[in-house]
Formats: C-alpha cells, structure tokens, sequence
C-alpha cells in the first residue's frame, strides 16, 4: 500500500511555533520524509529555507520532498537552485531528479533535454540506465500525445470532490459509490494528525453522504466497495495505521441479512486471502461464465507475488468459500499492479501500474482475460492517462461511462502555494462503437464529457439502505414545515412595501447562481483545512435547504393541484422569517414581500392553473408574518460584517418563509 499511503495523504499543519531554529525545522522534516509524510516534510523544509535560504542542501531536500508530493514546479525551482550554487558537485542526481520532475508534470520535451544532459555528464551507471529508458519514455510519451483523440477528460463537480483525495468510484444503478480520505482519525496522538477515509455514496448526482450502518468508523480507513453478482454481498477495505503513515489494509465483506432488510456485520476474510503483515486492497468482483461462479480480484504485497503489488485472483465457491488465490502472472511486473476492474461485457481485464511504459506515475492498461487465459497488455492512451497517477478506472456494462481517480491538472488541492495533491474523481463519456470490439471496447476517438453524473443503470438495483436517500414527501402534510430561502434583502430591495410583483421562483435563481459568492465571501481569511470546512457549509446550505426547498415547492404544488381537483377545500399559512441585520418594522414589511411572493407562485403556477381555485375560496393563502423578533440571538447582525450577517450559513437559515400548516375542508 506504500503507493497509496503517498498519493492519498494531504498537507497538514506543523506544530513548531515561531522563533525555532532552521536546524529544528529541518531535523523535523527529515523524520517526516522518513515516515514518507511527505505534506508535513514539506511545510517543515519551507520554513527552515525561509531562514535560511542560500543553504544549497537544505534546498536539495525542499526539492526532494516537493517531487515527492508532486509540487513538481517546487522541485524544480529548487534542483535548478542547486545547480546554480557553488555546491553543486556534492548533489550529482540533481539534473536527474531535474528530469523526472519535468516527466511528472507532463513536460516531456523539457525532461527529454535534462534526460539527455544527466547522460553525458552522469557518472552513475545504474541512474544512466534508468534515464536511457525514461528518455525512450518521453519519446513515446510525446508520440501518444501527439496522436491523441479530440477529449476532455474532467473532474466531477464540487458534490462528490473535495481538496482531499477522492478515489475508487462503483456506478451501480443511479449511485456513485466512492472513498474520501477528508475525515480525522478520533483520538490520534500522531503529529500531525491524520486523516482517515470512508465510503460514501451520491445519489443521482447529490452530494455525497457516508455511508449509514455504522458501515465507517471513526479510527480505521474503510474505502473500495464491491458487490457480488447476486447483490447480496459488499466487498471493502479496511485499513489501520502501523508506524507514522504506514498502513496496512486487509479484506472484509457484508452479507446481506433478507429477513432484517439490513446489511449484516463487517466479517474478515480468511488468512489465505488476508495474509499477516501483507497488504491486501482494491477488491472487483466478476462472474466466470463458465463456471458461473463469482471471482474476487484484489491487489497485495504478499509473498509469491512478482514484486510490489500485484493483481490476484480467488474463485468464490457456491457455498461462499474461497479457493486458493492465484497471481495473475501474465501482467504483473517487478513493481506495482494495482486498481483491478474486470469488464465482464468484453472480457477485458482494466488494472493501473507504475511498471510498464507509459506517460508518466500511474497509467491505466487493459488486457483480455478469458478463462484465466491473459492476453496482451495495452496502454489505454492520452488521454485517458496523463503524467499523473491514474488510477480506479471503471466502465459501465454498455462502454459508455467511464470514471477514473487522478492528482492530474485539473485536481483540487489543499495550498495555493504548491497546488500538489490530491486524487479527484473525474468521468468520461464514451459512446459506442459501430462494430462490437472485444479486444479493446474503450474508442477514446469517441469519449466526450457530460457536466452531471448521469443515472446509468446496468441492471435493477433496489434502494441501499447504506445509502442516506431523500425520499420525497407524498402528502401535503409531509412536506411541513416547507422552508424556501432568499437572498439577502429580498425580493425588491431598500423597500418597506409590503407586497411584490416577483414569484418565489423569479427569486430562486439569481440567488442560486450567487452560491459561489457566498462561498468565497463566507471562506475568505480562512486557508486549509478551514477554509474547506467553511466552503462545504455554504455548499451543503444551498443544496439541503435552498435547492431542496425549491424542489419540494414544485412537488408540493403538484399534489396541491390533485387534492384540488379532486373536490377538497385547502388553506395554506405561510410564515415569514428574516434575518436580524436590520430594524424590526423593516423586517416585517421584507418579510411580508417574501410572503407576497410565495402567493405569487401559487397565482402563476403553470399559467394560472390555480387562479380558478383561489377566486372560488377552494384555495385560500394566509399568512403569519414576524420579522427579526422570531431569529435566533446568536445569528450576527453586525452591518459592517457581511461575512458572517450576509454570507454566513446561520444569517442565510434565517432569511426564509415556510408553509407551515395545511387546513382541509370541504
């Protein structure tokens, strides 16, 4: 897992306070860089440099670790500072590591030249070989790109990525399953803290959740799901600390209990599976069409394997028991396979590894894989793959969506200052092909991008009751009490009328639109850790409470209109709220236009429809209107402090009407 523990670990806070020496920031980033805590090492060698700045060795190691976290523009800058400094002899690799952070970053010409220059003046025959073959590399590198298909290949949206690693995506029916790596490890004495990861799920393109069950802990990594053929049972990781960042991942599943309607208890797999002191990760489920028996594919360091990680295989038996796993020897190298994901529709066996010819960390390859018979082993192409890790790729039953997990450009990351880490989620559509290819089913001439996460249904999948799902209310009463939000200081601005001519929805949209201002302005001065924090509480209002309210006021008119047709005589209380940012009898009058246009939307809902009832008494709106008397003390009224009287989530709770109560008659 020693790859994984890299790619998926962000930067984190130091703890030495201010007036230590250079020597004590650096000593603290070598026993980081030891723990291959690599976020860490790097904020501890920026402050030793700031001190001391003209240290050509301190500036190699600043180097070291930025290549290592992948702030390939870091590392650059400081090996060419090496080179410059009169020390430069004592550090021969550095055009080497020169060349490798060029290649990483995808600048193949310019790691072609460093490549070319560490060869004639290298002196190191082991280093020499290995920049023989990464110049033969970026050759290749920079004739792929050079032949790549007309793609765009983007990251998902803000709802299910984070700044933090998000990786192994699952599509199953209308749900993205995948890990996030956001989340603190409870009562961790390590400095600095780490995270730990948990599954969580995105409905029809909603944000994502955790999981519900108690199917994450508080303490342990859980990531990668994969469920049987049969629906009945959910693979995943579990992974635990070691020794500072190292850790170790073994396999476990959930059966699915028919007369509870629940997921059982988390149960290990057996020792041949989960071997002691060995990693084991990425679980993929596929069933063998000729012995019509699931086969568990996973990654892992135990021994037998070629070297690194390697890709194995177990046969499930008809009683759930496990054969003997098998190393799938015909693609694993001396280095790391790992992200298994067999396409059963063209029998194509899709891995990642760092050790076959490719464009750079991880890329993605496929090869046909029919009753354990392994063909040819092919790189999928740019750019499906890039200079970056790719990894977790998966591809739906009919070859038209795919998704992967990558820290390429394109990837959100923690600090502005060295835009490295972290792995995001990013999908591709792909349409088919005019003939059926069973050797290679990906036509990358073809993959194009969709902005939403689509509901792909490869077969009828029944509601998970791991997945927190927002059914919508099916009776008037049911949606009490109806929240809608507003924008500050409206509808119609610096007014004290009591009524508007705006329905509530000609309110919505320019308010929707303005999330990312609010986001912005709420999270400004804030940085890390904090700043995400303050950013997904403004992302979670507007989808939970401004999105979801207009949503439900469309529902709830729809139901309204069949109660109505149907005979029944309906009055509905609207209630206004505000928040306290100005006086009270202001207040009341912005909250009796809120009110105002709430009624709006009634009088012009689907061209008037409800006019007939409204003029005939069937259909009566009242109100109950308070201002700022009814909002919560704590909420800042302070008029030169709009980040948290304006933008903040607690002024924009306040700043709704609700339908609160429902009246029937006849």
């Amino acid at each position: 897992m020693k790859c994984i523990a890299s790619i998926f670990f962000m930067l984190l806070a130091t703890s030495l306070t201010y007036g230590q020496t250079a020597r004590a920031f650096e000593k603290a980033g070598d026993e980081a860089f030891q723990k291959r805590d690599f976020g860490a090492a790097l904020q501890y060698f920026a402050e030793a440099i700031s001190i001391k700045p003209e240290d050509p060795e301190l500036a190699y190691k600043y180097a070291e670790v930025a290549r290592s976290f992948f702030a390939y523009d870091i590392a650059i800058e400081y090996y060419n500072k090496v080179l410059e400094s009169k020390s430069a002899a004592k550090f021969p690799l550095t055009t080497y590591w020169i060349a490798e952070a060029h290649r990483g970053k995808g600048a193949y010409e310019a790691a072609k030249n460093a490549y070319e220059s560490y060869l004639q003046k290298g002196k190191n025959d082991l280093y020499k070989k290995e920049a023989t073959a990464r110049l033969a590399d970026c050759i290749w590198a920079m004739e792929t790109i050079e032949n790549a298909h007309d793609v765009k290949v983007e990251a998902l949206n803000k709802k299910v990525n984070t700044p933090f690693s998000e990786f192994s995506p699952l599509l199953r029916g209308d749900t993205l399953y995948y890990s996030s790596l956001r989340y603190d490890k409870s009562e961790d004495e390590h400095n600095p803290p780490r995270k730990i990861s948990k599954v969580l799920a995105s409905v029809k393109g909603a944000k994502g959740r955790p999981l519900k069950q108690r199917f994450n802990t508080d303490n342990q990594l859980t990531a990668h799901t994969a469920f049987n053929s049969a629906g009945n049972r959910i693979y995943f990781t579990i992974c635990d600390y070691k020794e500072g960042l190292r850790i170790q991942c073994d396999l476990y599943f959930r059966d699915w209990n028919n007369k509870r309607r629940r997921w059982g208890k988390a149960e290990k797999l057996p020792t041949s599976i989960n071997v002691q002191t060995s990693t084991t990760t990425h679980p993929n489920i596929y069933n063998d069409p000729a012995s019509k028996e699931d086969v568990l594919l996973f990654s892992s360091d135990r021994p037998g394997g070629k070297g690194g990680l390697d890709i194995w295989s177990v046969k499930i038996k008809k009683d759930g028991t496990f054969a003997e796993p098998q190393n799938l020897e015909g693609l694993n190298t001396e280095k790391d396979e790992i992200t298994p994901f067999f396409h059963e529709v063209s029998n194509t066996l899709f891995f990642s590894s760092n050790g076959y010819q490719g464009l750079g960390g991880f890329d993605i390859y496929e090869v046909p894989l029919d009753n354990d018979k392994i063909g040819t082993v092919q790189h999928i192409g740019y750019p499906m793959n890039s200079s970056y890790n790719d990894m977790y790729f998966i591809l739906n039953a009919d070859s038209t969506t795919a998704f992967i997990s990558s820290n390429r450009e394109g990837a959100m990351y923690l600090d502005e200052n060295n835009k490295s880490c972290c792995n995001d989620i990013f999908r591709a559509q792909i349409s088919a092909p005019e003939e059926p290819v069973n050797e290679n089913p990906i036509d990358s001439s073809a993959i194009t991008i969709v902005p939403e996460i689509p509901p792909v249904v490869d077969t009828i999948v029944a509601p998970d009751p791991l997945v927190e799902i927002d059914l919508p209310p099916s009776s008037l009463e049911d949606f009490l009490p109806l929240a809608l939000y507003f924008d500050n200081d409206e509808p119609d601005k610096r007014t004290r009328r009591n009524t508007t001519k705006k329905s509530y929805l000609q309110t919505f949209d320019p308010y929707y639109n303005r999330r990312f201002e609010f986001r912005n302005s709420y999270a400004e001065g804030y940085s890390g850790e904090l700043r995400i924090q303050a950013e997904e509480a403004i992302d979670l209002f507007f989808e939970d409470k401004v999105l979801k309210g207009q949503t439900y006021l469309g529902l709830f008119s729809d139901i309204l209109l069949k109660r109505l047709e149907e005979g029944e005589k309906i009055e509905i209380f609207i209630k206004g709220y505000t928040s306290p940012r100005a006086k009270s009898d202001y207040n009341i009058h912005l909250g009796k236009r809120r009110i105002s246009s709430i009624k709006n939307h009634f009088r012009t809902y689907q061209n008037g429809i409800f006019l007939p009832f409204i003029n005939t008494g069937k259909l009566i709106l009242s109100e109950r209107s308070f201002g700022e008397t009814t909002a919560q003390q704590s909420v800042n009224d302070d008029l030169n402090n709009q980040r948290l009287s304006i933008f903040s989530p607690e002024a924009s709770l306040e700043r709704r009407v609700e339908i609160v109560e429902i009246i029937r008659g006849q």
